[in-house]
């Protein structure tokens, strides 16, 4: 079966959890198959932006908890939950366009993404401390990095849900779309990160997420440096600012 389906729209990779009967829970073979996937992406350099959402009504309900109970559960791929939650080497963009619930692992999924947008209709919660487990799949750290400690703390503690407004009041979500049009306001913000020339975004999200993970002022200095130099040096810096000051649309050979 698969449970992930993959559709390629120019530079954008779009990638659907599909196992609505059971609003996309995870089994082993949809975390193996999102692994390969974003493999895959990270390889190809004419897929520049990756799009996660789910099939139906929900994003993911989690884990599929009847797995555990038969015993059939495997380890996690290297790179963790969905082939992204403790995924080191990833280079690229990758947007969460959650279309409805997103729960424990789905919700660390999520948070493993770039940016998160979200159906008004969404809701969050990592319910693991109820069924005697813990969110260890990386979405406790994120909770603890993206939101204020307090309210990470009462969210990890009680499992209670939040809903998409809220989480987006939060800061959590950085769009909230309407009812349905998750997936349009994802593939909108792929469109505008198309704009720029690929390795400065790329250069822009490697010391956004540096900070995020907590890199000394050091560190980040030095990545600074070496990124800048990159860029500046690169046939896309100098096309755009050519580009700019000719009035025109830069046209980016990712060199």
């Amino acid at each position: 079966m698969d449970y992930c389906l993959i559709e390629r729209d120019g530079p954008i990779l779009i990638v659907t959890m599909n196992y609505p009967e059971k609003l996309n829970a995870l089994v082993p073979e949809s975390h193996e198959q999102m692994a390969a996937i974003f493999r895959d992406y990270e390889a190809d350099p004419a897929l520049r932006v990756a799009i996660l959402t789910g099939a139906g009504r929900a994003f993911c309900a989690g884990s599929d908890i009847s797995a555990y109970v038969a015993g059939t559960n495997r380890p996690l791929p290297p790179e963790g939950g969905g082939g992204l939650t403790h995924n080191r080497a990833r280079t690229k963009p990758v947007i969460a366009a959650v279309n409805g619930l997103a729960m424990g692992g789905g919700f660390e999924i999520a948070l493993a993404c770039d940016i998160i947008v979200a159906d008004e209709r969404a809701a969050f919660a990592l319910p693991e401390p109820r069924v005697g487990a813990a969110a260890m799949g990386g979405g406790l750290t994120q909770l603890a990095r993206k939101l204020p400690a307090s309210i990470a703390m009462q969210l990890a503690l009680t499992g209670e849900r939040i809903d998409a407004a809220r989480a987006y009041a939060l800061g959590l979500v950085s769009e909230l779309a309407p009812a349905g049009e998750a997936l349009s306001v994802a593939r909108r913000l792929a469109g505008q990160m198309l704009e720029g020339a690929p390795l400065a975004v790329t250069a822009s999200r490697r010391i956004v997420q540096m900070t995020l993970e907590g890199a000394s002022l050091e560190e980040l200095d030095r990545q600074e440096a070496a990124l800048r130099t990159q860029v500046m040096a690169s046939a896309d810096f100098a096309e755009g600012m050519a580009a700019f000051m000719e009035k025109r649309r830069p046209q980016w050979t990712e060199r």
